[in-house]
C-alpha cells in the first residue's frame, strides 16, 4: 500500500474541507471546530518533521502552537504536509523513530499512522461543511486492521480504553477482512479469521472504520452488530 500516497491525498482533502470554513463546528468532534482540527493535525505533522530525522526512539518534545491567523495556519499545514512527504521520501522506513505504541519504533510507523490520521480527520473536515467523503474499501479495511491490532493495545496497556474482557469478531462485507479479537485485563488477541464470540460487528470497511472511531453508532446504517454492546465499545482505541 503506497501510505505517502494516501497520506498526501488525505491531507489534501482534509485542508481543502476545513479551508472552506474555518469557524465551521466538527459534528463528529463535539467542541472541535475545522480551526481546532487543522491545528491538532498540522502541530501533529510539525512534529513529525522535527522528530523523524532524529533517528532514536526517545520521545519528542513538543512543538509550538499552530498559529491562529487563517493563512498563516493554512501555510503552516502545508508546510507540515510537504515536510512529512519529505521525510518519507529520503528517510529509511527502518530507521529508528519512537512511536507511542508496543509496534517497532521505526520510521516507517508513521507512514500508516499519519495516512489513517489524515483519512479520519478529513471525513471529520469534510462533514463540517456539509460534505460527504468517501473511503477505499481496500484503505478502509487497512484502518481497521491498524486500529485492532496496533492502536487498542497501545490503548489498553495505557489504560486509555473502554475496560472489558471478551471476545469479539469484525467481520467486513466488501472487502476482505476478520478478525477475531480477545481482551483480557491490559491484554489484547488478535488473529484472522471466522469465529464466535461474545460481540460481534459486520459492515462495510468504511462503516466498520468510522464506528471503531467513534465516528458512527455500532448500528449505524450498513452495520449489524451482535451481543455485548460494551465489549465492541472496548475495541474503540479512544
Amino acid at each position: 500500500m503506497d501510505y505517502p500516497a494516501l497520506f498526501q491525498a488525505e491531507a489534501e482533502a482534509l485542508l481543502a474541507a476545513a479551508a472552506k470554513d474555518l469557524d465551521a463546528p466538527v459534528p463528529s468532534c463535539p467542541g472541535w471546530d475545522n480551526r481546532r482540527l487543522l491545528s491538532h493535525v498540522g502541530r501533529l505533522l510539525d512534529s513529525t518533521v522535527t522528530h523523524l530525522p532524529r533517528g532514536v526512539v526517545d520521545p519528542p518534545p513538543r512543538v509550538e502552537r499552530p498559529p491562529a491567523e487563517n493563512y498563516a495556519l493554512v501555510e503552516y499545514f502545508r508546510r507540515g504536509v510537504a515536510g512529512t512527504l519529505a521525510a518519507f521520501r529520503d528517510l529509511d522506513p527502518a530507521a529508528p523513530a519512537w512511536n507511542f505504541t508496543l509496534e517497532p519504533q521505526v520510521t516507517g510507523f508513521w507512514r500508516r499512522r499519519l495516512s489513517h490520521e489524515t483519512q479520519i480527520h478529513a471525513w471529520d473536515a469534510a462533514g463540517a461543511v456539509g460534505e460527504t467523503r468517501e473511503f477505499d474499501p481496500v484503505f478502509a479495511a487497512d484502518g481497521v486492521d491498524e486500529a485492532l491490532r496496533v492502536l487498542l493495545p497501545a490503548a489498553r496497556a495505557a489504560g486509555l480504553s473502554k475496560s472489558g474482557d471478551g471476545t469479539a469478531h469484525v467481520h467486513l462485507t466488501d472487502t476482505p477482512g476478520e478478525w477475531m479479537i480477545s481482551l483480557t485485563g491490559d491484554a489484547v488477541d488478535v488473529t484472522e479469521g471466522h469465529h464466535k464470540g461474545d460481540a460481534g460487528l459486520r459492515g462495510p470497511a468504511s462503516q466498520v472504520l468510522l464506528a471503531l472511531w467513534g465516528r458512527v453508532p455500532f448500528d449505524a446504517t450498513g452495520l449489524t452488530a451482535f451481543g455485548d454492546q460494551d465489549l465492541l465499545t472496548a475495541l474503540r482505541p479512544t
